[in-house]
């Protein structure tokens, strides 16, 4: 297959030759620093009731969500993705029991775990470094952006040096890393996306996912939406952006995410970004227009933007 990024299902076929796996979204009843006041209620002003985990299964028992994918596909393995909140934001033992429950089914091949680099104190770390070497396992960290100001916006409350400790301590462990970034915070330019490719590719993490910025019912960028204070990007504008950040970014680096993949219930804007299919056609088409390619653009001389740190007043 002639494709033009290093997609995570490509990935998945050279790492489990002859088998097709695919993720699980677990709802593993987790909470989050952000939202159980360890730093605050209000969480994120993009996270929505759900968490970003599965909602037809929510609160359901981990080992029920296994096991009604399993029967729902059954010439197929897993990797259980610890989506929802914070998954590594309890005690080991309670995380060691959560994640065991998702390990005991012989056709779950892999853990995806995901977090904030400021909920990874040594006891996770040491019990994630113990299953990376039972298993396939990955830790995705939740960044968004280099830039404090975009951390801010965003309500983040942890900083990129925070994210760098973690990602390091993490690499140490021999644990592979995938960094969530937003494509189209306001007030970023192209330029801030790029510095924060470039970051990326200094770090050289596993993998990233990129994600449009979106508004999903029930988060704080409802009201600022349904207020016309939330500037949002159109498709040609992403599909553009994106394909410029692809450039750039050194093609040894998985890409797991390109586009929105929510219920459509919950997505409010915009619309078109619930036509996923569609909105990776474009990727794809426009990356050919170009004649162009993962990492075309990126160079180890290439000059980085400076990181911004200044943090407005909110």
């Amino acid at each position: 297959m002639d494709e033009r990024f290093h997609s995570f299902a490509a990935f998945l076929r050279r790492k489990f030759p002859g088998t097709r796996v695919r993720k699980i979204p677990i709802d593993a009843g987790f909470t989050c620093p952000n939202r159980d006041g360890t730093l605050g209620r209000d969480g994120c002003v993009f996270c929505d009731p759900f968490a970003a985990g599965p909602v037809a299964t929510a609160g359901w028992t981990i080992e029920r969500q296994v096991e009604v994918r399993l029967r729902r596909s059954p010439a197929t393995s897993f990797i259980a993705y610890f989506q929802a909140n914070c998954n590594t934001h309890a005690p080991q033992d309670e995380l060691r029991r959560r994640y065991e429950a998702a390990l005991g089914h012989p056709r779950v091949v892999g853990l995806a775990v995901a977090t904030r680099p400021d909920a990874l104190p040594a006891p996770a770390l040491a019990l994630l470094q113990e299953m990376s070497g039972r298993t396939w396992l990955s830790v995705e960290l939740g960044l968004q952006s280099i830039h404090e100001r975009s951390l801010a916006w965003l309500r983040r409350r942890h900083t990129y040096a925070q994210f760098v400790s973690a990602f390091a301590e993490l690499r140490r462990r021999g644990i592979d890393v995938v960094v969530h970034l937003i494509v189209g915070i306001p007030g970023e330019t192209r330029a801030d996306m790029h510095a924060t490719v470039a970051a990326m590719n200094d770090l050289r993490p596993a993998g990233v996912k990129f994600h449009l910025l979106h508004v999903l019912r029930g988060a704080e960028l409802q009201a600022r939406h349904e207020r016309g204070e939330l500037p949002l990007l159109a498709r040609a504008e992403y599909v553009d952006i994106i394909c410029g950040l692809l450039e750039r970014l050194d093609p040894g680096i998985v890409v797991h995410r390109l586009a929105v993949d929510r219920e459509a219930g919950l997505l409010i804007a915009p619309a078109w970004a619930q036509d996923k299919a569609a909105v990776l056609g474009d990727v794809d088409a426009e990356m050919r227009r170009r004649r162009s390619f993962q990492g075309r653009l990126a160079r180890a001389d290439a000059p980085r933007p400076a990181v911004d740190k200044r943090v407005p007043m909110l």
